[in-house]
């Protein structure tokens, strides 16, 4: 299995809001906002390349720029032309190849490219996977989920029904080598996804991966308090940093960032002071 990073979308978020509780004094020294107090993002993803011949996406990001109002595209400094289509088409591949899609979470910088903004399938070919917990909150209606699920999203998840594909908890393989596992935390039902090994686009060697979702969307977020303030459950964000963090450091596995604008994932190390810190950066090949 192979699997390379892409860039689907850039856009920009306010960075208190990325940090959560951290003080502006500090993730200023390693974000610098602009006038507005946005800070630059990009919205991530991964063509995964099975051995069978199977092609799938891990993540879409935002989608097409022309989905979202006028408004919102100002608000989140989205790209005038959809970025991820130019990706896939970079390594000679079209949406209609996509045979599957793998989703962390249902928010609309994951999910929102699902959909085209005539409200047709943008991977006509494809099925989705998502933890079953994370379909069941989209699908739940609970009005203190109204911002993480609007009414695109959850019309979005109606329309595709039938080839939207819950993950039980109780078998997490959605394919060989890949586990939809529980990351709870950003939201109840985000899944970490991991590769228990896999060749990385412009490595050598093949390695574990792991894909952190919004529990640490970036490198500047490997601190246990540096998360953002949309965490649904912040304490079990740090409970799940503290879970895998560890690991990922005994077993050599990289962390896959979702919006990191620098880098696509890096290897960590402990460190006496800083609790972990990147010891090698991976920026793929693009």
């Amino acid at each position: 299995m192979k699997i390379t990073p892409l860039t689907a979308n850039t856009f920009a978020s306010d960075g208190g809001a990325m940090f959560g509780l951290v003080p502006k004094g500090i993730w200023q020294r390693f974000c610098t906002p602009d006038e507005l107090n946005l800070i630059p993002q990009r919205a991530n993803a991964w063509l995964i390349e099975c051995d069978d011949g199977k092609k799938g996406l891990l993540e879409t990001g935002c989608g097409d720029p022309a989905w979202f109002s006028e408004k919102e595209r100002s608000h989140h400094q989205l790209e005038e032309k959809w970025i991820l289509p130019q990706s896939l088409e970079n390594l000679g591949l079209s949406v209609d190849e996509i045979d599957f899609i793998i989703l962390s979470h249902a928010h609309w910088d994951h999910a929102g490219a699902l959909m085209d903004p005539d409200g047709r399938p943008t991977f006509p070919n494809a099925e989705v996977f998502l933890r079953e917990a994370e379909v069941d909150c989209v699908r739940s209606g609970d009005p203190l989920l109204y911002k993480s699920y609007p009414p695109k999203i959850k019309e979005t998840f109606e329309k595709l029904s039938d080839r939207i594909f819950p993950v039980p908890d109780e078998d997490p393989e959605m394919l060989p080598g890949i586990y939809l596992l529980p990351a709870q935390g950003h939201t109840e039902g985000q899944a970490g996804i991991f590769f228990t090994q896999t060749e990385l686009a412009g490595m050598e060697d093949t390695t574990a991966a792991l894909f952190t979702g919004d529990n640490c969307p970036s490198q500047n977020h490997l601190r246990m308090v540096f998360q953002t303030a949309y965490d649904t459950y912040p304490l079990k964000t740090r409970a799940w940093k503290q879970e895998w963090f560890p690991r990922c450091v005994k077993d050599k596995i990289l962390l896959m960032f979702t919006h990191d604008p620098h880098a696509y994932g890096a290897w960590i190390g402990a460190d006496a002071k800083k609790e972990y810190v990147i010891t090698e950066t991976y920026t793929g090949n693009e």
